[in-house]
């Protein structure tokens, strides 16, 4: 159903049309702390939805605000006392700690005693006693009028060390779309200082794999110019704890900064990154020179972010991932491409091509000067063929998917075999939080959602690998590239092994794409396409969670012919398309850090039912 609030003298009022989905906002109504009257058996009088939550009318009516006993349907009670489902909780210790037994727990929130929440979802729960501390939820007493009532003191500030700030940060990053700027990360952020800022820098970096100041550039949603100060900051702190007051430095950091920013709504902070470090590790070379390294090079350019780089250098070398005897190959690597002079070109070639073709695409009409972000092309020497870009990334925690192996696929972002053209996918411009237009490529956005949900797997235990590349005109269907690599084949060797040592049972495969409906710019549709019919489970499933975690968008499976669903034999496949980038409505949600999160975990917890259930 589609709700409407209306504003009435004293409450709210959504209005229903038969075709909404009301499941939908009652979780939506419940992580706000609100209930929905729908004037069914148990919620008819006030009276009655007060001994849902074990309360007299009266008690009921000062913890809502309510002044009338009557209801309408589709009226907003608001101040409900709610739950939220943390890391490793079950709905049972939930009930418990809110003094519930399981069955009152399950019928307030209609739901059956095997319900699985997922982490993040909100319950409805009994109010606490008047005793002790409150909850916010909860009706404040009036309290006692007393004759001169002393002040109440400051609240003292709870002084964090570095571990404790870098970990609430990304809390806070984690909770809160654009977190930048925002209370909640402003009163940790100021926490730091020049004599913790190295710390706080190194902690971050250590536990979420990436630099605070790249955390901070993801905020997409945040004011770009916070955004910037704060990535500042970060830069004037360590350079005043290290003695390094080199004006050109600092020059350099900012017009890097400007730069990126200026020019492309996604930030690169690699070379932001390279000067800090260099500042807090003079002695280390903070290039990156092996593939080894690849691990701590993470951020919103997607797993092979080492290879990526905005310009063409002579230097530059690509780590081939095809495994056998390929060679690393430089931009002066001769390719079996020809120009149009009938002339073999070089990587560095290819790349260019692919740079200059990206600026005349008509999605990037609005942009002024885009700053275009190519790999070089995966060329193996052995073959002589361009072909895709694999690589299997170790589980980081324990869970049900110890065991498993997950391969996903970034659509798109690979060079194709015929004519060296870069297959960027989808193009198009949206508007940023600044409401400048900013160039949208589908190859990049699916790169950040499959690094996402790879992080998520695997702190769940399972093993991933990342395959990428062009698909059609000579690429990956082509060469039958996934149907090799499922062979043992084709990809780097540790793929290879990992990929003979494992049973087609313990495996899935999916392909992250981007809906791009421009023809219809409203739609919210979000499809997952199926081919085979053990695919279908893994279908229905992604529909499920995104449909629970994300009311925002129309899930839809559908059977289609595809190449990677027909390539991958044996074992479940799909193809999603995310959800429709060319609806400015969602827009900002699907190209948000925390939202995108969100939408891993969905799709994640659909991976696990398909494969543990």
């Amino acid at each position: 159903m589609v709700f409407r609030i209306e504003n009435t003298s004293s409450k709210s009022v959504i209005k229903t049309s038969e075709k909404d989905n009301l499941e939908q906002l009652k979780r939506e109504a419940k992580a706000k702390g609100e209930f929905i009257v729908t004037v069914s058996s148990d919620d008819k009088t006030l009276s009655a939805i007060a001994r849902k939550f074990n309360m007299s009318l009266t008690d009921f009516k000062n913890m809502t605000g309510l002044t009338k006993d009557t209801l309408q349907k589709g009226q907003v009670i608001k101040n409900i006392p709610t739950a939220k489902i943390e890391s490793g909780m079950g709905i049972a210790s939930v009930a418990k700690k809110h003094g519930m037994t399981i069955e009152q727990f399950c019928t307030l929130n209609n739901i059956d005693k095997n319900y699985k929440p997922q982490k993040g979802e909100y319950f409805y729960v009994f109010p606490k006693q008047k005793q002790g501390n409150a909850s916010k939820s909860e009706a404040k007493p009036k309290p006692e009028p007393t004759p001169e009532p002393k002040p109440e003191p400051k609240p003292v500030e709870q002084k964090l060390n570095a571990e404790e700030i870098a970990d609430k940060l990304e809390q806070a990053a984690s909770d809160y779309r654009g977190a930048v700027g925002k209370e909640e990360f402003n009163n940790v952020f100021k926490q730091i200082n020049k004599n913790n800022v190295i710390d706080v820098v190194n902690n971050f970096q250590e536990k979420q794999g990436k630099s605070l100041i790249n955390m901070i550039s993801d905020e997409w949603s945040s004011d770009k110019e916070d955004r910037k100060a704060a990535m500042t900051k970060i830069f004037d702190l360590v350079a005043e704890k290290t003695g390094n007051k080199n004006s050109k430095l600092r020059e350099d950091f900012i017009k890097e900064l400007d730069n990126e920013f200026d020019s492309w709504g996604f930030v690169s902070t690699k070379k932001m990154d390279k000067m800090i470090n260099k500042m807090i590790h003079p002695e280390s070379e903070t290039e990156i020179d092996t593939p080894k390294d690849k691990e701590n090079v993470r951020g919103n350019t997607g797993s092979n972010a080492l290879h990526l780089s905005g310009k063409v250098y002579p230097n530059e070398i690509f780590y081939s991932t095809n495994g056998g005897r390929s060679k690393d190959i430089t931009p002066e690597t001769k390719t079996s491409i020809r120009d149009k002079d009938g002339n073999l070109v070089n990587a560095g070639t290819l790349k260019s091509w692919a740079l200059s073709g990206g600026k005349r695409d008509k999605g990037f009409k609005d942009v002024k000067d885009p700053f275009i972000v190519r790999p070089l092309p995966n060329y193996n020497t052995e073959t002589k063929k361009i072909e895709a870009v694999t690589e299997l990334l170790e589980p980081t925690g324990k869970g049900n998917l110890d065991g498993k192996l997950i391969i996903l696929n970034p659509g798109h972002g690979g060079y194709q075999q015929a004519n060296g053209y870069f297959d960027a996918g989808t193009v198009l411009s949206v508007k940023n939080a600044e409401g400048e237009e900013m160039p949208i490529e589908e190859w990049r956005v699916a790169q950040s959602y499959v690094e996402k949900i790879s992080d998520n797997l695997r702190n769940r235990g399972a093993q991933v690998i990342i395959v990428s590349g062009a698909v059609r005109n000579g690429g990956m269907s082509a060469q039958k590239y996934i149907e090799n690599m499922l062979a043992g084949k084709k990809g780097d060797d540790s793929v290879r092994e990992v990929i003979k040592d494992t049973d087609k049972s313990d495996m899935l495969f999916l392909s992250v794409h981007v809906e791009s409906a421009k023809e219809s710019p409203d739609t919210k549709k979000c499809t997952v396409r199926y081919t085979k019919d053990i695919d279908k489970e893994l279908a229905n499933n992604i529909n499920k969670y995104v449909n629970q975690g994300f009311t925002a968008l129309t899930p839809k499976s559908t059977p289609d012919n595809l190449y990677v669903n027909r390539a991958a034999k044996g074992i479940p496949s799909s193809l999603l398309e995310i959800g429709n980038i060319a609806n400015d409505k969602i827009t900002n949600s699907l190209l948000s850090d925390y939202d995108q999160k969100k939408y891993a975990e969905c799709i994640a917890n659909a991976i696990e039912d398909t494969m543990i259930n």
